[in-house]
């Protein structure tokens, strides 16, 4: 009865499919389970010691065969990416101007910290005025240029715009930029050159700092520019890794808290950021140049900073933003300077400084807007036709 009972057992094992299945393509061992329904004269619980957990083995083995044989490949891993290190640099926009007899000159500072003097007489490359916008101050002119001096020791492009009260020309304020070129560099190598930007004028002056008020607050408009610089991640397609840049031209609004000693605004709320091909910097970047397929156009820059008693502040409180780009990292720094000369409301009338902002994006697009601004209290000037 017991070598009976053992193959019942077993055959009440070896009714799923799976197991004949496996049965039939292995007959040694079937014919070793068959076997068990035969008396023999051997120890047949000896036997069945045996060959139970080997059948049971083969049978696991043949089940998770079977199994992992229609399991689906994994999905792969998602592409990741790096973490990028961003770098913004303060830019410096003090340096010495003077405008005498309509001649503007301009302190440059040079590689090794020297400086450098051009001026609208000996070093005009071409002015014009042709393109500018009406001034943002009633009774004001204003004109600009582009300077170039070759030197032994490398070139010099700079662009300059400035304007004037009529009725006083020494009420100025000047601004622009600079490249500094090593030896050999040809202009279009924008890259391998010293970068600077400027904003002077006698209302700027640190030994004449402003009288802030105390209480209350003041709303600024203007504008801000400068160069604009995408590198594009993997979502561009052909794109990827290449780079575009450009001029940017938008709209910039603050708003002081003189109880708070607290500077806020934004770059780009009041109005999109715009592109300006060859605007100043059209020996480098072409007057028909396409625009960049990342446009500016829909980033916003915002910007925070507490200011001290002289009216300056510096600060890396900066943010960027876009509704249909995923912003991973931002790096910014700006610095600014209150005007010494009052509006009609005992404010300081205007608020000027430099900017230079890096972002990444998820996809590894990296992006950055270095300029100047300046902005004035709307009774100094019509935030419409601001510079």
């Amino acid at each position: 009865m017991r070598p009976w009972r053992a193959h019942q057992s077993c055959g009440m094992m070896c009714r799923s499919p799976q197991a004949s299945e496996y049965l039939r393509s292995h007959p040694k061992t079937l014919r070793a389970v068959n076997n068990l329904a035969t008396p023999v004269a051997t120890d047949h619980c000896r036997f069945m010691r045996i060959l139970v957990p080997t059948v049971l083995v083969l049978l696991l083995l043949a089940l998770t065969t079977g199994c992992s044989s229609s399991r689906p490949d994994p999905d792969p891993d998602p592409v990741t990416i790096p973490i990028p290190t961003l770098t913004p640099t303060a830019q410096p926009f003090r340096t010495q101007t003077t405008f005498v007899d309509s001649v503007l000159s301009i302190d440059v500072r040079y590689h090794d910290g020297d400086t450098r003097t051009l001026d609208t007489r000996r070093h005009r490359d071409q002015s014009w005025g042709l393109y500018l916008p009406p001034p943002s101050q009633p009774n004001h002119s204003s004109r600009e240029w582009l300077l170039a001096e070759n030197h032994y020791d490398g070139k010099i492009l700079l662009y300059a715009l400035a304007s004037w009260n009529d009725a006083d020309p020494s009420d100025y304020l000047a601004a622009g930029w600079w490249l500094v070129y090593p030896p050999g560099a040809p202009y279009e190598a924008v890259d391998s050159a010293i970068r600077g930007v400027f904003i002077d004028g006698p209302e700027l002056d640190p030994a004449r700092p402003p009288d802030l008020p105390l209480t209350g607050t003041a709303n600024y408009v203007g504008s801000a520019g400068g160069l604009y610089t995408y590198l594009y991640g993997h979502d561009w397609g052909e794109l990827a890794e290449s780079s575009e840049y450009t001029e940017f031209a938008g709209p910039i609004s603050l708003t002081a808290d003189f109880d708070r000693n607290r500077l806020t605004g934004c770059m780009g709320c009041l109005g999109p950021i715009e592109t300006a091909p060859g605007r100043h910097l059209f020996p480098v970047v072409p007057w028909q140049g396409p625009d960049p397929a990342a446009s500016p156009a829909d980033y916003e820059v915002h910007f925070a900073a507490s200011f001290g008693a002289l009216g300056e502040f510096e600060d890396t409180a900066v943010t960027v933003t876009h509704p249909d780009r995923t912003i991973t990292r931002t790096a910014g720094t700006w610095r600014g300077q209150f005007s010494s000369v009052p509006d009609v409301n005992g404010h300081p009338r205007r608020v000027v400084g430099s900017t230079d902002v890096h972002f990444a994006e998820a996809d590894g697009s990296q992006g950055s807007f270095t300029g100047i601004f300046d902005a004035l209290t709307p009774g100094d000037g019509d935030p419409a036709d601001a510079n």
